[in-house]
């Protein structure tokens, strides 16, 4: 079985994951959330196919010099969102396996709920009734899909033009909530939404969890000098909080340009992962590392064709890449539209911002 095979064994699986739902999460963005029930599922897909769960790093060692274990898979989150630390942290402490999470920490820091997300989450929470707020231009409207998305768009224009803090973006949330009727207490009591606090953090590390680079505001620049400075700053989050010095980065949107792995070097960086899909082979380049993003919209049989490496024979779908963008995923800018191939072009547009 190819599984089994020597090729196999010369390749790793990086296996990419955002959200374990703490609710509803999956039932509102598949391609974000999985549920509790549905990663346990994988987890126990894994220990079925006798795949070898390690740590990334270790894994990465590993594989240049050609001594990977059979079926070597490594695992890793994006955002550290706190349902990793409720959710998935414990069903892989049961197992001992080790993960990687890629801290964004702005978000971590000022614990709030994420904006961006947030507000995708509420409207789609309020979808059964009517939305209507004057002081934002909008007339009393049901909230059906294009719907909620000229007013996600709205909302979030209004943000940006009016260079709202956080604290008012998380009022404007909270007033959001009580317009359409969804309980903003419990959401903030559960910490829907929300990344891991400093004391989860430490945690985390204390379970097995490496704690590594994502942009301290999820965002990528185009010059060398400001580059630096997100990494430096997450970098310092990181460390304020007691996880061990990162050395490993994930392209925040998994979108990257041809000078991004010239500059992680020269800050240090060992590794960095995006989300283009393939397995990690002896000649990959630790700079531009392949994953398979898993989201609630992939079937088990597709899973484990990529843990055999047989999907790797067929015809490549298109690649996660950033299923909605690279400068939306900085708090503060909105959403845009990303193709599943982006060009360097668009990158290059998006990061100027």
């Amino acid at each position: 079985m190819l599984l089994g095979s020597r090729w196999r064994r010369q390749r790793l699986l990086i296996l990419c994951y955002h959200g374990v739902s703490l609710r509803d999460e999956h039932e509102w963005d598949g391609a974000l959330y999985v549920s509790p029930e549905r990663f346990a599922g994988r987890m126990d897909q894994l220990s079925q196919a006798g795949c070898e769960v390690l740590p990334l790093g270790t894994a990465l060692d590993l594989l240049k010099r050609g001594t990977l274990p059979p079926r070597a898979v490594s695992i890793t989150f994006d955002d550290g969102f706190h349902d990793f630390h409720a959710r998935a942290l414990p069903v892989l402490e049961a197992r001992g396996w080790p993960s990687t999470v890629y801290l964004t920490t702005y978000y971590s820091l000022y614990n709030v709920p994420v904006f961006n997300p947030m507000l995708r989450y509420l409207l789609w929470r309020g979808r059964n009734g009517p939305l209507s707020w004057a002081e934002m231009g909008i007339e009393e409207r049901v909230l059906d899909e294009p719907t909620r998305e000229s007013v996600r768009r709205r909302l979030a224009r209004y943000c940006v033009d009016g260079a709202l803090r956080g604290s008012e973006k998380n009022h404007l949330l909270g007033q959001l909530a009580g317009r359409l009727g969804v309980d903003w207490d419990g959401l903030l009591r559960n910490r829907v939404l929300h990344l891991m606090n400093p004391s989860e953090v430490r945690e985390a590390t204390s379970k097995g969890a490496a704690i590594e680079l994502h942009g301290h505001r999820h965002c990528l620049h185009q010059t060398r000098e400001r580059f630096h400075a997100e990494l430096e700053e997450n970098r310092a989050a990181i460390l304020a909080m007691g996880a061990r010095p990162p050395s490993m980065f994930c392209y925040p949107g998994g979108c990257h340009l041809p000078e991004f792995p010239e500059w992680l070097a020269e800050y240090g960086i060992r590794s960095a992962t995006t989300s283009d899909l393939g397995l990690a082979g002896p000649a990959t380049d630790l700079m531009t590392l392949p994953r398979f993003v898993d989201t609630s919209r992939i079937s088990r049989e597709e899973l484990r064709g990529w843990l055999s490496g047989f999907a790797m024979c067929l015809p490549r779908r298109a690649r996660y890449g950033d299923r909605s963008q690279l400068a939306a995923a900085e708090p503060d800018a909105p959403a845009r539209p990303w193709p599943d191939r982006p060009d360097e072009r668009l990158v290059r547009q998006a990061a100027a911002g």
